[in-house]
This record gives C-alpha cells, structure tokens and sequence, in this order.
C-alpha cells in the first residue's frame, strides 16, 4: 500500500485559516488588559469551530484549578507582544497554533519567542521548532541518528537547474531495482499536506521539468525529492484491517499511539484514528514502533507533537525493525517526521479527527502543567 504523502482534504491546526469570505468573530472572547496569566494558548481565528471543544475543555480545566487563562489571536497578537516586552502581561506557561516558523517577523512566532525571553515557557522551545518542522533539517537528523526514512535527494536553495537535473537523473539511477512507486516532492517548511506532490511520471525530462516549476514557487526553501513508501496491513484486535501506519502524538512526557489513515480514505463509518492496543503492540511485536518515537522525542526535544511512522512492507535500512509471522525483517520508516500543532479536533464531529477522549485529556494535561509551573513561579517569587 502507498503511504499518506497525498495532497489531502485533512486541515490540521495550523491550517486553520479564516476564509477569505468569512469574519472571524472575535467579540466572543474575553478581552483582556494586563496581568499575569498562568496559561496562554494562540490561535490566528478564534471561533474556528474545529478548535471549540478543545478550547473549552481546557477553559473548564483551568477554571477548576484557578488559573488565568488568556487567548491570542490575530486581533491582540501585536498587542500582547508589546505588553509582555514592558513587563505589564506575563504568561507561564503557552501553547503554539499557529506559529509559521519559517517566516520573518511572523508575529505567533514572535509571541512565543517573547515569552521564552521574558521568563514563560512555550509547550515546545522555539528554537527546537523552528529547526525540526524543517523537514530537510530532521531528515538530516533522522539520517544521522540511523532512524529509517524514505530514500530522499535534499534540493537545497540556489541549485541551477543543469545542476538539479543532474542530481535528479543520479538519485533515480541508484534506486532500487525492486521499487515501482511513485515520487514526492516536499516542501521543507510544508505543513499538512501543503506543498506536497506526487510526481507519477517515469520521463525524466517531465520530471525535472516538473520539480523545477515547483522548486520555482517558492525558491528560498529547500524540497525533498523521495521515493514513495509502501507498507502492508494488518488486522486490529477489533477484526479491522489497516494500514500498518501509525500516528503518534507525544504530550508532555505521554505517549498516545494511533492507528491512522486519511480521512478521504476512510470507507464510511470508519474513523481516521483508532487507539493502538496494548494487546496489538505485543501481537504484532511493536515495541520498536514504541522506541522509535521515544527516539524521536530525545532528537528534537520537543514535548508536543506528532509524527507518522509505518511497516514498510520491504526490506530496507532502519534501526527499527519489526519481525513479521514469516521471520523476516521489516523496517519502521518515518513519513511525517514532526508537526508540533496536532490536530485537537474531535472524533465525534469529523471521522478524520482524534478520540474525543484524547482531546479531553490533552487539556487535563495542558492545565496540569501550567498548575505545576505557576506553583513554581509563585514560591520563588515568595523566596
């Protein structure tokens, strides 16, 4: 089966942008002046109903601890930046988004770094998002970590284009023998299936053509040139059978494994996300798939975010190798490397989303943190 690398109808968070035909209703949140605010959180549009339960669940949480809670979005953005810099409006303890890394002065990104400066805690360093969303900057990571990853040419900034179809022409010519899938092109500060391509052309002068118009779009980025992955399937303990791909969202120290498919994908009635088993980790002998994504959380540092891995259904290079029913190897290749704003919508409304319960637990988790840093901040300003 071909991996997930498809242009998708699935949004995530840091899709969720205000259509160009539609207000964004900001009266419905609280204003607010200055102070000190135990958790923030920031959102470009506010009342995107994709975030509502989530928004309110952790509302409720915060409540029931006594918490101040503060909501940044594209109206106070600006705003609260200038008031965190002059000391009137502090924040404990925040979560990211919509942050666009890769762009200059973009002002979320300014919001958590000037957080970070002035003694708050973003849920994940800026720094460490900043460089790890890169997806030429992980895939060296992984690379080097010995982590298994889609065989990749990394087209970097500035390359002409005899240069890159020489690259181009090389890169195919040491694939292997085997291998009749596709291609990707990916943009390395892509995101959600943006600036995703999947070149199905064997031509290669289409081909270069083809990658050459797109590295055009957007000539300060780096792309990734790779192979397209396939991987088997296997049957769940509730008799299902799926992809052999996971999703996998680590929060604060917390592990939540999920077997995972598209939402276009989904036959109906089926649910993009199903909690992996303990039962299954230990039928189908996934403990790999476990390390692997601990590994991945020592790399980056990050302490929210997600990644997709899968059973690439050939033999290939990973670290991680799974033993099938036959007594062959299988790699653990990671697709999606780190997206540091999961998906928070609910299973209940979209079949594409998360377990109402995870979302529900991530926002425990989230209050819970910023109850344990405010009683920090609080004693030392006592000491």
């Amino acid at each position: 089966m071909e991996n997930f690398q498809h242009s998708s109808s699935e949004s995530f968070p840091r899709l969720y942008l205000k259509d160009s035909n539609s207000e964004m209703h900001v009266e419905s949140v609280e204003d607010y002046s200055s102070g000190n605010y135990d958790l923030s959180m920031s959102l470009k549009d506010p009342a995107h109903p994709s975030f509502a339960i989530f928004l309110e669940a952790l509302q409720k949480e915060c409540s029931r601890r006594g918490l101040r809670f503060l909501l940044v979005h594209e109206g106070n953005v600006q705003e609260t930046i200038e008031k965190i810099r002059i000391g009137k409006l502090t924040s404990g303890f925040h979560l990211d988004f919509f942050s666009l890394w890769h762009e200059a002065n973009e002002p979320f990104a300014k919001l958590s770094q000037t957080i970070q400066d002035c003694g708050g805690k973003p849920v994940n360093s800026p720094h460490r998002s900043r460089l790890f969303t890169d997806k030429a900057a992980s895939h060296f990571e992984l690379s080097r970590n010995k982590l298994g990853v889609p065989r990749s040419l990394v087209l970097r900034p500035g390359l002409t284009e005899k240069t890159t179809r020489q690259m181009i022409v090389s890169f195919l010519g040491k694939k292997n023998p085997t291998w009749n899938g596709g291609l990707f092109l990916k943009k390395g500060n892509g995101f959600g299936n943006k600036g995703v391509t999947h070149l199905k052309t064997q031509a290669i002068d289409e081909l270069v053509s083809m990658v050459q118009k797109t590295l055009g779009a957007d000539p300060s980025d780096s792309y990734l040139l790779q192979e397209e992955v396939r991987c088997g399937f296997l049957q769940t303990s509730h008799g299902l059978t799926r992809p052999a791909y996971w999703r996998v969202i680590h929060c604060l120290g917390t592990f939540h494994h999920f077997w995972w498919k598209p939402a276009e994908y989904c036959s109906p009635g089926e649910k993009s996300y199903i909690p992996l088993e303990a039962q299954e980790i230990r039928k189908f002998r996934l403990q790999p798939l476990l390390d692997f994504a601990e590994e991945l959380r020592e790399i980056s540092g990050l302490d929210w975010f997600s990644t997709e891995i899968c059973l690439q259904e050939k033999p290939a290079y990973s670290k991680y190798q799974v033993r099938a029913d036959d007594g062959s190897m299988l790699p653990l290749v990671s697709i999606d490397y780190f997206n540091d704003q999961c998906d928070v919508h609910v299973q209940s409304q979209w079949h594409g989303a998360p377990p109402d319960l995870f979302v529900h637990t991530v926002a425990r988790r989230f209050a819970e943190h910023a109850t344990g840093l405010s009683r920090i901040n609080n004693s030392r300003k006592a000491a």
